[in-house]
């Protein structure tokens, strides 16, 4: 696994957008004050692959990764495996409650995206062959994890190179070996036990099943020729039992035949309503010529509207002529009157006129009265505005109230003569109306009967009509009296011939079921010589097929008893080979599919016991090799155990680990240490102590960072080869521990072996540091500075 470009947004110190790009940065440093954010870098490969982070101490804690004042982070890490180059991106969100979670996880390649949200961690594993665990360990080594490898118990250290070499398996192939030996012996146990169950199953019963089968095949062949024999004779017994059927039923049917009673009091009751229906229609037909005659008799008497409207008006003639005179007399009369109340109409008129001139007068002396006491001798007057030489004479006031009676008077006078002259109008237009009215009628009635008969004649012809009318009334209660009796007799007559059709069709009911056997046709003449006729023939055909009744009965007895003994013969055939027989079903049915069932199930037999032998030797089989496989799997349990196979693999493994690790610390320490082991702990050989061997905690701080460094660099170089299942090629180490233990010498060398491990481009070597004597060895730096507004790093090429 080789990083390419790292982009960080919202992580951790990483409040703003960050790129980290690591192309061509085969050494490479991550430099910076304390607390810049290098180590954060770090975190941040590490989450992008695996979602956790060792420094949170709890893989399922995220909140740590996002800036505290950031609502979203991203984290994005392009990297290649080989020639193929993938892409792992984490998406952190908060909450409104302030929770972070991780959200569109991710694992790309070549833009495809491979595995998302929580498959993600899993597939990362797949592809670099490296736990969570194994890569902090191998790949990038973080802060406090250094020298743990190197200062850890027996115990400790047993269990790590247990993980990160996948040693595990082979107890878990141990345990499983047992369990499959446990579970052979079950399965051995199991089939020995079901083995005891076949002790049936042997040759003799097996040849036993066959002789039956081979009995049945020729009892088979016996019946099927029997079986056709049978069912001829019951074919011959069933038409046998038809025969005597049928002549029993013909014999019944013949006696059973009843000529019914009152056939001839039936006949005379038509005769009779015959003939009274021929008497109705005759009386029938005699009113309605009567009828006929009356209503051409009414309808030449004339028509009786015409006549009675002549009449009416004739009538009618002579009361407008007899009352005209006196309507004329009585216009006569009311004109005078309206003339008299018009003449006296004037004079009160003229009276009214006088009556009124006075009041005037009187009025204008009553004023000249009323000015007199305002006038002065020698003023104007006030009315021609002339000098009065002197004051006029004093005359008395006349008596106006007077006046005004006399003109109200003459007023109601000249009302009372206008509705007297109104009411007498009325009267004179209204007499003069019926005057009028009844000349006009006369006149009109004149001109209507102008050339008419006169009322005598009239009357006359009236008279003539209502008798022609009275005599066609007459003649029509007649004609439905004569059509009520015609009816009646015809019901009568229809009921007599229902009765005789009815008794034709129980005499045709009674011989359809005889035409068959031979009964004579009806002459259709006389109904009771017919049915008499057919009982006469009935009675001689019942006697003739009692005769035939004891003949058929005795050849069906014959038939029948060569049926049961042909039968009681298979019978007892069958019972002898126990062949059974459904008592519910005919022998000649059920015998041949009752012998081919009993051979099938004694073939059956057979082959089942054939089977079972074979059963037999499978389950014999599977004992002998379950027993094999757990013996092999027992002894592959032993072989495994942790304290043989196990133990001897870790041993090995140690040894090549320290081996590698003694010849990098020899290097490392200017020649005067190497590493080696007891079995138990880890030791160191001081060349400049007379090769003497120490426990590596005696070591300083500076000479146990080299010690650590040799370890773990043995540990990422040899692990790919070492581990069980392999791994993906480790192409990057990260270190992330104390450089500021060293002495400047040790620093150098320690930097030239970093350094040669980048050689030739086939390793990716970073160290986080602050040490600028080591900075200035490495050939790319990527320097971090934080500001108030979060981590920045920038990309320095020496």
């Amino acid at each position: 696994m080789r990083p390419v470009q790292l982009d960080l947004d919202g992580f951790g110190s990483f409040r703003t957008p960050s790129t980290v790009d690591f192309r061509d940065a085969d050494w490479f440093a991550l430099v910076g004050p304390t607390g810049a954010g290098k180590s954060t870098v770090v975190d941040a490969i590490i989450f992008a692959l695996y979602g956790s982070v060792p420094r949170w101490e709890d893989r399922r804690a995220v909140g740590w990764a996002l800036a505290p004042t950031a609502t979203r982070g991203v984290v994005k890490l392009v990297f290649d495996v080989g020639s193929e180059r993938y892409t792992a991106a984490r998406e952190l969100r908060r909450s409104a409650q302030g929770k972070v979670t991780v959200k569109n996880a991710r694992l790309e390649r070549g833009g495809e995206v491979i595995a998302a949200d929580g498959e993600v961690s899993a597939a990362v594993e797949r592809l670099l062959g490296l736990s969570y665990d194994h890569f902090v360990r191998c790949v990038i080594l973080p802060q406090g994890d250094f020298a743990r490898f190197l200062h850890s118990t027996a115990k400790e250290r047993q269990d790590t190179l247990v993980d990160l070499l996948g040693i595990r398996i082979y107890r878990e192939i141990a345990e499983r070996a047992r369990a499959e030996a446990a579970t052979r012996r079950q399965q051995a146990e199991f089939a020995a036990g079901h083995l005891a169950g076949y002790a049936d199953a042997t040759e003799a019963a097996e040849t036993a099943a066959a002789g039956r089968a081979d009995a049945l095949r020729a009892l088979a062949a016996t019946v099927a020729a029997t079986v056709p024999e049978l069912a001829e004779a019951a074919r011959a017994l069933s038409a046998a039992d038809t025969e005597v059927r049928r002549l029993t039923g013909e014999r019944t049917l013949l006696a059973a035949l009843r000529v019914p009673p009152g056939l001839e009091e039936l006949a005379e009751r038509g005769r009779t309503a015959a003939a009274a229906l021929a008497l109705a229609d005759d009386a029938l037909a005699g009113a309605e010529k009567v009828d006929t005659a009356a209503r051409d008799a009414r309808d030449d008497a004339g028509d009786r509207a015409a006549l009675e409207q002549a009449r009416d008006a004739w009538a009618e003639l002579a009361e407008v002529t007899a009352a005209l005179p006196a309507a004329l007399s009585e216009r006569a009369a009311a004109d005078a009157r309206v003339q008299a109340v018009e003449r006296d109409g004037a004079a009160a008129r003229e009276a009214v006129t006088a009556a009124g001139e006075q009041r005037e007068r009187l009025r204008t002396a009553n004023l000249a009265a009323a000015l007199r006491p305002h006038l002065v001798a020698g003023e104007p007057c006030p009315v021609c505005d002339q000098p009065l030489a002197m004051l006029p004479i004093e005359h008395p006031a006349p008596d106006l109230p007077a006046a005004d009676r006399a003109v109200a008077a003459a007023d109601a006078e000249v009302a009372r003569l206008q509705k007297g002259w109104q009411a007498a109008s009325r009267a004179a237009h209204t007499a003069g109306g019926r005057a009028d009215q009844l000349a006009a009628r006369a006149e009109q009635l004149r001109s209507r009967l102008a050339g008419r008969p006169d009322a005598a004649r009239v009357g006359a012809a009236l008279a003539e009509l209502e008798k022609a009318e009275q005599e066609a009334r007459a003649a029509d209660r007649a004609v439905r009296d004569a059509r009520r009796a015609r009816e009646a007799a015809a019901a009568a007559d229809r009921d007599a011939g229902a009765r005789l059709a009815a008794a034709r069709a129980g005499l045709d009911a009674a011989r359809d079921p005889l035409v068959a056997l031979g009964a004579p046709p009806p002459e259709r003449a006389d109904l009771a010589a017919d049915w008499l006729a057919l009982a006469d023939w009935a009675l001689a055909a019942a006697e003739q097929r009692d005769a035939q009744v004891v003949a058929a009965g005795q050849g069906r007895a014959a038939i029948a008893a060569t049926l049961a003994d042909r039968e009681a013969a298979l019978r007892a055939e069958l019972t002898g080979h126990g062949v059974e027989i459904d008592p519910r079903r005919p022998l000649a049915e059920a015998a041949e599919p009752a012998v081919v069932a009993a051979e099938g199930r004694a073939r059956g037999t057979a082959a089942r016991i054939a089977e079972r032998r074979a059963e037999a030797g499978a389950l014999r089989e599977t004992v002998r090799a379950a027993e094999e496989d757990a013996a092999v799997a027992k002894l592959l349990g032993q072989l495994l155990r942790a304290d043989g196979f196990e133990r001897w693999l870790l041993t090995s493994a140690l040894d090549v680990l320290v081996a590698d690790a003694s010849a990098t610390l020899l290097e490392l320490s200017g020649g005067q240490f190497e590493l080696t082991h007891d079995g138990k702990d880890f030791e160191v050989v001081d060349h400049a102590d007379a090769d003497s061997r120490r426990p590596v905690r005696t070591l300083s701080g500076g000479e146990t960072f080299q010690a650590s460094l040799a370890l773990a660099l043995a540990l990422s170089a040899q692990l790919a080869g070492l581990a069980v299942g392999g791994t993906a090629r480790l192409d990057t180490i990260v270190l992330d521990e104390g450089f500021g233990t060293l002495d400047e010498s040790t620093l150098d060398v320690v930097a030239s072996t970093l350094e040669s491990l980048t050689a030739g481009g086939d390793r990716m070597v970073g160290v986080v540091t602050h040490v600028g004597a080591l900075a200035e060895r490495v050939p790319v730096r990527f320097a971090v500075t934080r500001t108030a507004a979060g981590s920045s790093v920038e990309r320095q090429d020496v």
